[in-house]
């Protein structure tokens, strides 16, 4: 038990450390609650508010995971690096490809919604 504690210690000290200087983290966290506060507003089902909420941790995991690359790529050089410069392209792509799927799927979820609430449109 004191491993686990000890992991998850570890584990909150970078989701705050990221939180507080990465600010890549900062609007990934904006976004979550403007998001949440959307859903609740448009009174998502369930299973609408699961699919919205697996999208925005993959967002966020994929942040913190390309945040973690950056600062190791950086501290191997900061020297022009045309592998690392690789590294760190391909790190952000995935962020990209997430938040591309995750907007898709809450354009899905949102835009039906706010058509009935506020254009009377059935659907």
């Amino acid at each position: 038990m004191f491993r686990f504690l000890t992991s998850a210690k570890f584990a909150l000290e970078g989701i705050f450390y990221a939180l507080r200087t990465e600010r890549n983290v900062q609007i990934w966290f904006g976004v979550l609650f403007a998001t949440l506060a959307v859903a609740a507003f448009l009174e998502v089902s369930h299973i609408e508010f699961l699919i919205i909420m697996i999208w925005m941790f993959a967002i966020g995991t994929s942040e913190y995971l390309n945040t973690a690359i950056e600062k190791l790529s950086d501290r191997v050089t900061l020297e022009y690096d045309e592998q690392i410069k690789r590294v760190k392209d391909i790190s952000a792509g995935a962020t990209f490809v997430t938040s591309t799927g995750a907007f898709i799927s809450c354009m899905v979820i949102f835009v039906p919604k706010f058509l009935e609430r506020f254009c009377e449109v059935s659907i």
